[in-house]
């Protein structure tokens, strides 16, 4: 039998606001822009849509490390913080500056031109592209998790590490706490590891950050919520209403390609050597628990208790990174250390 091309378009019986809800519903960017050139009705329809999931496509050169993390379990880094520091810009920033620039500016390109068919957008979730080998991934069962909120800059960053996870209902014995605080003491090598980590989170941060300015010169939108994240889920940028207006009152004009400057920091690191984690199964060697925040706002913002309250929600592994939180919590008071603006 031959189709009746006189047969009537269900569509048509539809009004705008159910197909408006139907739409809302599709998030992802890209079937929203291919549902936009099926017909008029729907292109006048789809910019309205309030709510969207940008995914970023992997580059065809190598990315911009400053959105990514790649971090083995050991750096060879003397002088301690000062020559780490150095160390970190020079692999997390110019490596290659024509690098840095044509990546970074390839993704801040191609996100403008897909938002600029939306309108309405008041929820935007960016995820950018995992290019592999981050800590953590790849089944090497090291762990590395980060969150960090930005306005104009930083206002927090909550980075949850371990040297070993295992994801296991088979928990080996441990010792006691009590026999097992002498052990808990940060030596020299694993106190730089840690750094590393929360340096390198922080530039990704920033780096994302600064992405989002530059999107938000070229689009302007009324945004009320947004989640930058990696394929990998390794680290992600959130920011709420209230900082966005912030953010807004310093983007006149296109940022440069580069990463937003930190604030001078005051960070509370925990670590616990070996940690169980018996309601959901796992065990954590080396779990590292670090809390950052700008030094010219500790007083002002919300308690470490509030702040870790949240952290980590909607994860894949939310139970056991909740879990892991509240324990090392119990554990012992923190390492205290700051570090000037970079």
């Amino acid at each position: 039998m031959k189709p009746d091309h006189n047969e009537d378009d269900h569509f048509d019986g539809l009004s705008d606001e159910l197909l408006s809800l139907i739409f809302s519903k599709v998030l992802d960017a890209e079937s929203l822009c291919r549902c936009s050139a099926v017909s008029k009705r729907f292109a006048s329809l789809i910019p309205l849509v309030d709510a969207v999931l940008l995914t970023i496509p992997p580059p065809k050169s190598k990315p911009n490390r400053g959105l990514f993390l790649n971090f083995g379990n050991s750096l060879q880094v003397t002088n301690f913080i000062a020559k780490l520091l150095q160390f970190l810009h020079q692999i997390v920033l110019p490596q290659s500056s024509v690098s840095f620039h044509s990546n970074e500016g390839s993704i801040h390109h191609f996100s403008s031109e897909v938002l600029k068919n939306f309108s309405h957008i008041t929820s935007l979730h960016i995820q950018l592209p995992s290019h592999g080998g981050e800590l953590g991934a790849n089944g090497t069962g090291s762990l590395l998790k980060w969150e960090a909120e930005f306005g104009r800059e930083l206002e927090s960053c909550v980075v949850l590490g371990a040297t070993y996870f295992e994801r296991s209902n088979k928990i080996s014995r441990i010792p006691k706490r009590q026999d097992r605080l002498h052990e808990s003491s940060l030596a020299t090598d694993e106190l730089k590891l840690r750094v590393a980590w929360m340096i390198s989170c922080l530039f990704a941060a920033s780096a994302r950050h600064c992405l989002l300015k530059q999107i938000i010169a070229d689009n302007p939108m009324m945004l009320r919520s947004l989640v930058i994240e990696d394929g990998s889920k390794q680290g992600r940028l959130r920011m709420g209403e209230d900082q966005f207006k912030e953010l807004r009152k310093c983007v006149n004009t296109r940022p440069p390609l580069e990463r937003t400057k930190l604030p001078a920091i005051c960070i509370k690191l925990w670590y616990v050597p070996l940690l169980e984690l018996p309601a959901s199964g796992c065990v954590m060697k080396g779990a590292t628990l670090i809390v950052i925040r700008p030094l010219n706002q500790v007083m002002k913002m919300k308690s470490d208790g509030d702040l870790l309250a949240g952290a980590f929600d909607g994860e894949e592994e939310a139970e056991a990174l909740c879990e892991a939180v509240r324990e090392i919590l119990k554990e012992k008071k923190p390492y205290l250390m700051e570090m000037n603006s970079f």
